[in-house]
């Protein structure tokens, strides 16, 4: 792999505060009831299968405007018998206090703080073409070798990689796809080119006089 290259993150430091401590409320309550992993992935599908196709019903729940005992009869009759008790009292808690907003803040910490106490990371990966079953397990086992921890791969096909991968841990992103070695050369090229000109404004420069190598 290539070196690793920071990518800037664009968040509401406010919301993700909050989401943090919202997460680990969650998270003791499904510790409680040794449901921890389970209520993360049901955060997960919660937002992921219920928020993304419904984005109305994620306006309604978030807006101040509309009285929390509707909100609270909208979750009951939506959700009631669909989802676990903790997760449905957890999400009529956090429209009481009016933060359903940072719910996707939530759905980020508390996936980061279960990884935690579980000694795991999330990776993703980009590659051009689907990896079968084998080449999956492969991969997983030499990240979990390389990163020292428990690996949750979570992978993405990308035509426009051409080849190669591209692998995120975190915040650090780690490209080793064609398209970039391809970038790479031409940035080379031009480098080459560049000094190749500047030495041959050199041989015609005056002792001294640096105005044609500038």
């Amino acid at each position: 792999m290539s070196e690793p290259v920071r990518q800037p993150t664009v968040f509401d430091s406010g919301q993700e505060h909050v989401g943090a401590v919202y997460a680990k409320a969650l998270l003791g309550a499904a510790a409680q009831a040794g449901q921890a992993a389970a209520a993360v992935e049901e955060l997960d599908s919660f937002v992921s299968d219920v928020l993304d196709r419904l984005p109305n019903l994620e306006a309604t729940l978030a807006s101040p405007r509309v009285p929390f005992e509707a909100k609270l009869s909208l979750l009951d009759k939506s959700l009631s018998g669909r989802m676990s008790g903790t997760l449905l009292t957890f999400l009529k808690v956090v429209c009481r206090h009016g933060r359903f907003d940072c719910l996707r803040a939530v759905r980020r910490a508390a996936r980061q703080q279960l990884n935690e106490l579980e000694g795991r990371v999330d990776v993703q990966l980009r590659t051009p073409t689907p990896l079968n079953a084998q080449v999956r397990e492969l991969v997983t086992r030499r990240l979990e070798t390389l990163l020292g921890k428990r690996v949750n791969l979570f992978v993405w096909d990308d035509e426009s990689l051409i080849g190669g991968m591209v692998v995120r841990v975190g915040d650090m992103v780690y490209d080793a796809s064609v398209a970039n070695e391809l970038r790479r050369l031409r940035e080379s090229a031009v480098d080459l080119v560049v000094h190749a000109a500047r030495e041959s404004l050199d041989r015609f420069a005056p002792p001294g006089d640096t105005r044609l190598r500038e």
